[in-house]
């Protein structure tokens, strides 16, 4: 008796690797994106709070607030996309061979204050944030 694996079965595995891959980083990318889309930005502290890490690793980012001046209107927007290009080109140089998961954190000092304030000009809350990341990526 004989079993014969063809050549083209390891190259059906690469493939399935390499979609996985994608959309492992595609379902990361969405991630960072709805929460930037989601934050408040007054002074961009928040915001740039914003950090993504593979599984175990420590790294956090934690910008006050305290002393900064407020964004202009106009520039609100360009905050929310200055941070999700660095949070998507974080996602970019994941190694998706070792990865066993990530996380996404916000260490922002004023994260108490914000979620007693019912005066937020945009954005979500800190903690309706998470209940919609949290509904969202289950």
């Amino acid at each position: 008796m004989q079993v014969t694996v063809a050549k083209s079965f390891f190259k059906k595995i690469d493939l399935l690797k390499e979609k996985a891959e994608q959309e492992i980083k595609n379902k990361a990318s969405d991630i960072v994106s709805d929460a930037v889309d989601l934050s408040p930005v007054d002074t961009g502290a928040f915001v740039e709070s914003w950090q993504i890490n593979p599984r175990g690793e420590r790294t956090s980012r934690s910008r006050s607030s305290a002393n900064r001046p407020k964004l202009p209107e106009g520039s609100k927007q360009a905050k929310r996309e200055e941070e999700k290009s660095r949070l998507l080109g974080r996602v970019e140089s994941f190694d998706l061979e070792q990865l066993s998961g990530f996380t996404v954190t916000n260490r922002a000092p004023h994260i108490a204050e914000m979620n007693k304030s019912d005066r937020l000009r945009t954005g979500y809350s800190p903690s309706e944030i998470q209940a919609v990341l949290k509904d969202r990526f289950r």
